[in-house]
């Protein structure tokens, strides 16, 4: 007899799945028996024989079983009269499984493996805001039955505990751990999986059957009245009605250490080759510990797609965030090298920093000369070319180029690998390899680094012995002779032939644009919708069964010429001091302006805010500007600031513009694109309902210069959120947006400011430059383009700000 345990999170689908299985024709199943819960909690001890006979008389209407239990008996003793209960319950029905579900039972796992050894347990968990929503909304609805104590710190816990105890056991055989947003997803996938793990064979009537269950393993008790329903998806979240923006906004500050906590943990070596990382699929997220030579340099945070964390991938995110030490190490080892007679002043050499020319005049040889340019003009040929795209490798000797146009499009190529595109004016028809070289490290920037480090020197021994243009000269070699027949065309061997690639995103060298990722293969729709609206390149590879394993954003792929789209309007030139300069921009987030309404500022305040803004000399900037002085390092002049409106409410158009046009500022707006044309479902609990924009609004808005962005398509917190159901909001939001908009959207507005590493790295990757939450200060060169900070302006605070 096979013995199992459904547990998990009260309101998490324990339930629904029970009736699920028990349509099996070799399954048993019960109502909650709460039998290990009432004999082994000290609490309940005393209530013990009176639930144990609600059980047999009232549940399951079996009083003859209660005359062979003797209270008095030891627990083992009645742990195995009542397995053998079960077991006869089974046998009579001719099953060969019994399924007890009672979710508490998680609290007892070691219990209960104890006395059945062989015992096996499903572990069922929900998306954090529903099941805590769900709870919270049905102890206040029945609170004679779930009893007291139900308040909402409680219902985080219960949450909280079923997660981290699920995940406490995932490792070991016997155990399985399933997601109910995967039941929605695909129901024949995952209860196969489920029977596969029960050794039985898949029976598709599960999938009808279960109604039939479901009411007499439920008793038929108030709260489980859906379970009648279809299987599927819903776009109503309970817990936009259940609970406030202030409510769900303490609810992600509790929860949001979980996450950490239940990743996948590996070390990885970066002078050792890195390697695609198989990870089971239960997990969401990777925690990679990145080592150099056994210390520890930090840890890079990815999300699991599809089960695996691409190769190619987790070395673009080590350059990314650890380049510079990386090379530090590197240059150590050369300067040992080179010095084979340390005096005093070679060892001081031998441990200075590196400084970024050190750098430069390392893949460059002789770029110290560039004070003579004329003779490095004179000692190098003139290549002459009739095409306004040419492709240059910094490991060899950047030509002098001779052409008929204005000005030229360069492809640079570190290490074989595409980087970016740069344009170059040229003078007097030439462009000299000095200009050319110029322009490649103004446009590319640290991006040139992140490169050569990834291409270079990971997954290498940092002996020394070779320059890093060597290096980078022997990496183009391989990737020049390597074969593209398992690979998109021009990627050169990076990516594995079972995945469908995508191209380039539009945007700066050396923004998300520049990152590779991999992306759920469930969300393949979305994102090909999304790539084919914004004319980026889509490369399917032959594929297994024509479906995909792998679904990668690959960088290195270009598409088109940067110009093709369309530009956004620049800001009108503004008048300042110019001796004043600033390394911070204040960017503000509004809701509405209108004379009432939660949290809206009226009218008469935010002409005063503006006003006041103007006497001070702020003017407004865009969003390249910020982007442009945190790549460079270079503070802005005066005083610029950001001004956003989250919403996308129709009375944006009727008291904000107009003063924002009288002032002389601009602004962008956050829509949630679902929601266009429609009123504010997410704020439920907070407000009546208020009549958002619809196209016609919005698009009148596009064309006065007002930014457009997405605050995602249904507004959900992300970070609660699996990759597939992050990259779908992300990418279903960005393709309603520009084919309405018929613009690129680079800007995305986080659900309740509710953003991490992982969130952050998948909008990045589905095509938006520029990421905004919430926090009290004005943002810096240290904060990431996809975490920009914004302070939030309310009828309350909005004479408080200190301008």
């Amino acid at each position: 007899m096979k013995r199992i345990f459904l547990v998990g999170a009260p309101r998490s689908g324990t339930t629904l799945l029970q009736s699920l299985l028990a349509a099996h024709p070799e399954i048993i199943s019960f109502p909650e028996s709460k039998f290990f819960q009432y004999l082994l909690y000290h609490k309940f001890v005393k209530k013990f024989p009176a639930r144990l006979s609600a059980f047999f008389k009232d549940e399951i209407n079996r009083p003859e079983f209660l005359e062979n239990f003797d209270n008095s008996q030891s627990t083992e003793l009645k742990v195995s009269w009542f397995v053998g209960v079960l077991d006869s319950l089974a046998v009579e029905k001719q099953k060969s499984i019994w399924l007890e579900k009672t979710p508490e039972h998680l609290y007892f796992i070691k219990d209960i493996e104890r006395f059945l050894p062989d015992a096996k347990f499903i572990y069922i968990w929900r998306n954090p805001m529903d099941t805590i929503a769900s709870l919270h909304e049905v102890t206040r609805i029945s609170p004679e039955l779930w009893g007291d104590g139900w308040d909402l710190d409680h219902c985080i816990k219960r949450w909280e505990e079923g997660v981290l105890t699920s995940y406490s056991h995932v490792h070991q055989s016997n155990h399985k751990l399933v997601k109910y947003e995967n039941l929605l997803e695909d129901k024949t996938k995952f209860i196969s999986e489920i029977c596969d793990f029960l050794e039985i064979e898949y029976d598709s009537k599960m999938l009808v059957n279960y109604k039939a269950k479901a009411g007499n393993l439920s008793l038929n008790l108030p709260w489980h009245q859906g379970l009648t329903r279809d299987i599927e998806s819903t776009k109503v979240y309970k817990y936009h009605s259940c609970f406030k923006s202030q409510e769900i906004q303490y609810i992600l500050d509790k929860i949001k250490g979980v996450n950490s906590e239940i990743g996948y943990r590996v070390k990885v070596e970066v002078t050792e080759p890195i390697s695609d990382i198989e990870i089971p699929h239960i997990f969401d997220r990777l925690y990679c510990t990145v080592q150099l030579e056994g210390v520890k340099l930090g840890i890079v945070e990815l999300p699991v797609c599809d089960g695996m964390v691409a190769g190619a991938v987790l070395a673009d995110a080590i350059a990314a965030k650890f380049a510079w030490p990386i090379l530090q190490r590197f240059f150590q080892y050369r300067t040992w090298e080179s010095i084979r007679q340390l005096s005093e002043s070679s060892l001081s050499k031998l441990h200075r920093k590196i400084e970024w020319n050190d750098f430069l005049q390392e893949i460059w040889d002789g770029f110290d000369d560039d004070s003579n340019p004329q003779l490095r003009r004179n000692e190098l040929s003139i290549i002459s070319h009739n095409q306004d795209l040419i492709v240059v490798e910094v490991s060899e000797e950047l030509p002098n180029i001779q052409v008929d146009f204005s000005e030229i499009d360069v492809l640079v190529k570190v290490g074989g690998v595409p980087i970016g595109i740069v344009t170059v004016a040229v003078e007097h028809n030439l462009v000299s390899a000095e200009k050319l070289r110029s322009a490649i490290i103004q446009y590319t920037n640290f991006e040139l680094c992140v490169a050569a480090v990834r291409e270079a020197l990971l997954g290498k021994p940092l002996n020394g012995k070779m320059s890093l243009r060597s290096h980078l000269a022997l990496s183009a070699q391989k990737m020049a002779n390597a074969s593209n027949s398992l690979n998109a065309v021009g990627s050169g061997g990076i990516y594995p032939e079972d995945a469908v690639i995508f191209g380039r995103h539009h945007g700066a060298i050396g923004t998300s644009v520049s990152r590779r990722a991999t992306l759920p293969v469930a969300a393949l729709r979305e994102l090909a919708e999304a790539a084919e609206i914004a004319g980026e390149k889509m490369i399917q590879i032959p594929l297994e069964k024509d479906f995909p394993k792998q679904i990668i954003y690959a960088p290195e792929i270009f598409y088109q010429n940067p110009g093709e789209g369309e530009v956004s309007k620049s800001v009108k030139p503004q008048f300042f001091n110019n001796n004043s300069v600033t390394q911070q921009l204040p960017i503000f987030a509004y809701r509405r302006i209108s004379p009432d309404g939660f949290n809206a500022v009226t009218p008469q305040g935010f002409a005063q805010q503006l006003q006041r803004l103007k006497k001070q000399g702020y003017y407004s900037v865009s969003w390249e500007n910020w982007q442009s002085a945190k790549l460079t390092k270079t503070a802005l002049p005066g005083k610029p600031v950001l001004l956003t409106f989250d919403g996308g409410y129709l009375d944006f158009l009727e008291y904000a513009f107009p003063l924002l046009q009288q002032f002389d500022f601009t602004a962008t707006v956050f829509v949630v694109t679902e929601s266009i044309g429609k009123t504010n479902s997410w704020e439920k609990a907070d407000s009546p309902a208020v009549q958002l924009m619809g196209w016609p609004e919005i698009r009148q808005l596009r064309d006065a210069g007002i930014e457009i962005g997405s605050m995602s398509a249904t507004y959900q917190p992300l970070t609660g959120l699996s990759p597939t159901e992050i990259v779908r909001e992300g990418a279903k939001s960005r393709a309603i947006l520009e084919g309405g908009l018929g613009k690129y959207v680079k800007c995305f507005a986080y659900p309740y400011g509710s953003v991490d590493q992982i969130v952050e790295h998948l909008i990045g990757a589905i095509g938006y430059t520029f990421g905004v939450g919430y926090g009290s200060r004005f943002s810096s060169f240290a904060d990431s383009l996809l975490s920009l900070p914004r302070m939030q302006v309310t009828a309350a605070n909005w004479g408080k700000l200190g301008w």
